[in-house]
């Protein structure tokens, strides 16, 4: 895949790291965001000749269509864990990936690839998962041939997960674990999540399919404190916080800009976050994942 003219929507974690390595691998790469101040963490990528850094919102269709129009490549990243500032669930994973689908479809772009979540479902409980389950739904109502990446946990040098949860434990000399800390995740390394992506973007084999990456380790959410603690060389006093608890305390929590819980973020604790599928698996497109074990502690410290 070289010299093709990709846009990607979304430039946060996974963003920035995607649109690294397709300007490494020769693409023209144009990142859409609706923060224009992103711009100064990703100028550095490349020169202005193969990376445009544009404004674009995917709910409102006029600002993204003369992106669409003129690219091979589409890639959507867009996502949000909690709603604030006037970024809804249902504008975010549902509203703009319609208008991407149907801008995409209309203009014939060659791939349209979405990267959703583990545990997507339009019945869920939860306002997060139901509203990525119903975005799926309208993307290949729209756009069948494209595909679909859910991955767990995305791990990587700051990322919002492992790094986030280490300032908190360095701050606190109680942690909670929400859920009891027995829930489960399958944390997948950053730069395995894009291999798997640009694997698919070179396959014609696998329009229309839906693809889970998790990495080798399904740890739960103790076992990923104890990680943290082990690798800063603290120690804590871990309290598993049942439901009840998490609710009380995300009540509160969801009132700060940047919450790290939610009462709607409760509601997935209830389920597992890992691979569910057989086939089609970092593992059926030959990657090898990385171990969190192995690379966390090599930029925590």
């Amino acid at each position: 895949m070289k010299n093709k003219v990709i846009t990607v929507f979304g430039t946060g974690f996974i963003g920035k790291n995607l649109i690294y390595q397709l300007l490494e691998t020769g693409n023209v790469v144009r990142a859409v965001s609706r923060n224009p101040y992103l711009q100064g963490k990703l100028g550095p990528m490349g020169s202005s000749s193969n990376l445009d850094i544009c404004y674009g919102n995917i709910v409102r269709p006029q600002t993204i269509e003369k992106y669409i129009e003129n690219s091979d490549i589409i890639i959507n990243l867009v996502g949000v864990l909690h709603e604030s500032g006037g970024e809804s669930y249902f504008d975010s994973h549902v509203t703009g990936i319609k208008n991407i689908a149907e801008l995409s479809s209309k203009y014939e772009v060659d791939e349209l690839l979405h990267v959703s979540s583990i545990g997507a479902d339009i019945n869920s409980d939860s306002k997060y998962q139901s509203t990525k389950g119903h975005g799926e739904k309208v993307l290949f109502e729209n756009f069948p041939k494209a595909k679909i990446v859910r991955p767990s946990i995305v791990f990587g040098p700051d990322d919002g997960f492992f790094s986030v949860q280490s300032k908190i434990v360095k701050l606190s000399p109680i942690v909670p674990m929400f859920g009891g800390g027995n829930n489960k995740f399958q944390p997948v390394y950053v730069k395995d999540l894009i291999d798997g992506i640009i694997i698919l973007l070179n396959s014609k084999d696998d329009q229309g399919k839906i693809y889970e990456f998790g990495g080798p380790d399904i740890m739960t959410m103790k076992e990923v404190y104890e990680l943290i603690l082990k690798t800063l060389e603290i120690k804590r006093l871990l309290i598993p916080a049942p439901t009840v608890a998490a609710k009380l305390i995300a009540t509160f929590a969801q009132l700060l800009p940047d919450p790290i819980i939610t009462r709607d973020l409760v509601k997935i604790l209830k389920f597992d976050n890992v691979v569910n599928e057989k086939s089609n698996t970092l593992a059926s497109l030959n990657i090898n994942p990385q171990s969190a074990k192995v690379i966390v502690p090599t930029y925590l410290k």
